[in-house]
């Protein structure tokens, strides 16, 4: 076999990311956290016992509370169920919110759609 016909092994190229994406934790990520600790010892439960009855990980009851991850509403939906109460419990006297990245906020994830500012030049639609 000729050196022509090999192929060479490189090691994949990273992904630059030139957007910056939200880092958790952030105030929101972890009013929501300290909201659901405050709930969880209330009703006596480890975050492993949570955790086995919500069908996820104990580690993510923990990254959860820590504010770390961005759970989805299903996952918080479960937790609720698990812990006898609701999401407008869950969610009670967080007054944090997070602004659009239209309107100066940072993005939410790293390939997150972009919504343009619409240019001085834009044509009209009769």
């Amino acid at each position: 076999m000729s050196v022509e016909g090999m192929v060479s092994a490189t090691a994949p190229k990273s992904r630059s990311r030139s957007k910056k994406a939200t880092h958790v934790p952030n105030p929101l990520t972890i009013a929501l956290g300290q909201n659901l600790q405050r709930i969880r010892i209330a009703s006596g439960k480890t975050q492993v016992v949570l955790a086995f009855e919500a069908e996820v990980e104990r580690s993510r009851i923990s990254k959860i509370e820590c504010g770390y991850v961005n759970p989805s509403l299903l996952t918080l939906g479960s937790i609720c169920y698990c812990l006898g109460t609701t999401l407008p419990v869950l969610f009670e006297g967080i007054t944090e919110t997070f602004a659009p990245s239209a309107k100066g906020g940072s993005l939410r994830r790293s390939n997150q759609a972009v919504l343009e500012k619409p240019s001085s030049k834009a044509r009209r639609r009769p």
